[in-house]
């Protein structure tokens, strides 16, 4: 079972979501799973509700409209999102993987076609979607990020039941938070010196 640790997470608003440590909301995003190779893998998404907190926490959506969606109970916006988070998470390990960008890229078009321009503001979602402003504004986000970013330089902690995604331009980081991921493996190398 992946770790629960409570360094990986944080209570907003009365539910608990993960850390943003990506250094983008679409990779925070992806780290909305954690232990992806994992056989029971930690999820933060659970309902509806987690994933618009979630959005308007990540500054993806106005909290003021997301405190207004939040008890929507949409289980297909929910269901959607999940799987856009597959294929991001595929689609940043494995840039490769045509399958996934073109879920991403089917996604990224909805999200542009939704959009207005705004006077001040530029292209936005407007509140008027309704339920799917989450995942439309998380599908805006992916296209910025997929066009704008060498996926070469997003690295996947390597951790123990982790996983996560983070930004790693100059290729130094290693884990997703070294106080948690990065100590554990410190502690079961040890483990393995000191037995052997």
């Amino acid at each position: 079972m992946v770790s629960t640790d409570s360094r990986y997470q944080n209570l907003v608003d009365g539910l608990m979501l993960p850390l943003a440590v990506g250094g983008h909301p679409v990779l925070d995003f992806c780290n909305t799973r954690a232990g992806w190779d994992a056989a029971e893998p930690r999820e933060y998404l659970t309902s509806y509700e987690h994933l618009v907190v979630w959005a308007g926490e990540a500054g993806l959506v106005d909290e003021s409209v997301a405190a207004r969606l939040r008890h929507a109970g949409d289980q297909g916006v929910l269901e959607r999102a999940l799987a856009l988070r597959g294929a991001l998470y595929r689609t940043c390990t494995d840039p490769s993987d045509d399958d996934a960008w073109q879920a991403v890229a089917a996604e990224a078009h909805e999200a542009a076609a939704a959009a207005v321009l705004v006077r001040g503001e530029g292209w936005v979602i407007p509140e008027q979607v309704g339920t799917e402003l989450p995942v439309l504004a998380l599908s805006r986000a992916a296209g910025t990020l997929l066009e704008s970013t060498d996926l070469r330089t997003v690295g996947r902690c390597p951790g123990h039941g982790c996983g996560w995604l983070f930004l790693d331009p100059r290729r130094r980081r290693r884990w997703c938070v070294m106080a948690v991921c990065g100590n554990r493996e410190k502690a079961r190398r040890h483990a393995r010196r000191t037995r052997g």
